[in-house]
């Protein structure tokens, strides 16, 4: 679960999605360099596993700036993606604003 953190200028990707992950991607700044696609998907093989696989990532509330491409995928296994309830009851979000990407560039 990445929340409230103020990505930018990555080399490759943002976030990585790779062997059977799951990645829920909530209330983010992305904010691109050269590199414009904030998620990647990477396809391997675990060595417990028959099959190479990628992982799930479900974007809520993100901030795509700077001419940022999200590169979402949607797939069959999202539906049993988790959910951050699952884990804890209750957390603070704040909304993802300018206000947030000052705060964060100074932390």
């Amino acid at each position: 679960h990445l929340y409230n953190n103020y990505t930018r200028n990555w080399g490759i990707y943002a976030v990585c999605a790779s062997v059977d992950s799951q990645i829920y991607s909530q209330c983010n700044i992305y904010e691109a360099g050269q590199k414009k696609m904030a998620f990647k998907y990477l396809t391997e093989k675990a060595s417990d596993k028959e099959e190479a696989r990628s992982g799930c990532i479900r974007s809520e509330g993100d901030l795509f700036i700077t001419g940022t491409q999200a590169g979402l995928m949607t797939e069959a296994g999202e539906h049993s993606m988790f959910h951050p309830s699952e884990y804890y009851p209750t957390w603070t979000v704040a909304a993802p604003t300018d206000n947030l990407k000052q705060v964060l560039q100074h932390c």
